[in-house]
């Protein structure tokens, strides 16, 4: 599955930016995939962050799980294949699912399940759902552009620092900026 001409368009306009800056975004954040094929399922990507496991489960995880749970930004902790990733996913949802799915990023745009609420969603799980779906994780990602004005005001300005800072947070600022700026010429963006 992969987002189509007129997904890409109906999204850009919505948003009131160039298809190639919706297009960077998909690249960046997950290669462009909505879907990884493991084991011959057809399942969204995924990343756990394991200091939002740990924080949104009260660190009680931190000593009997240090691979899904700690207490701050450790990116040696995600797992290194797309299996790996929907197991860490799955060992943290045998100990608290709400928790796991909200410290998870889903989809080709890796939104945090934790935003379910801002975006409109019934619940988290109502957000993973939409995962399933091209279209879904789409409409989730313009969701969340347009849920904040500073961020949208970024896109369309095609300002990827301030792009990156506030859709990526202040940890890697200049290499996804330096992604998504490459991504957006690779894709026709002026």
């Amino acid at each position: 599955m992969s987002f189509s001409d007129t997904d890409y368009q109906a999204a850009a306009a919505r948003l009131g930016v160039p298809v190639a800056a919706i297009e960077a975004v998909a690249e960046v954040e997950a290669g462009g995939a909505t879907h990884w094929n493991i084991a011959g399922a057809l399942r969204p990507p995924v990343r756990l962050e394991a200091h939002w496991f740990g924080k949104l489960t009260g660190y009680r995880f931190n000593a009997s799980h240090p691979e899904i749970s700690c207490t701050r930004w450790t990116p040696g902790l995600a797992a290194s294949t797309w299996a790996g990733a929907w197991k860490q996913v799955e060992a943290a949802c045998a100990l608290d699912e709400g928790a796991a799915r909200q410290a998870t990023s889903w989809g080709a745009f890796q939104i945090m399940g934790f935003h379910w609420k801002t975006l409109g969603y019934a619940s988290v799980q109502a957000m993973v759902a939409a995962m399933d779906t091209a279209g879904g994780q789409l409409d989730a990602f313009v969701r969340f552009v347009e849920a904040d004005p500073v961020l949208l005001d970024a896109l369309r300005r095609h300002d990827w620092h301030a792009f990156a800072g506030r859709y990526n947070g202040p940890g890697q600022v200049d290499h996804y900026a330096g992604r998504i700026a490459q991504a957006y010429a690779r894709h026709g963006g002026e």
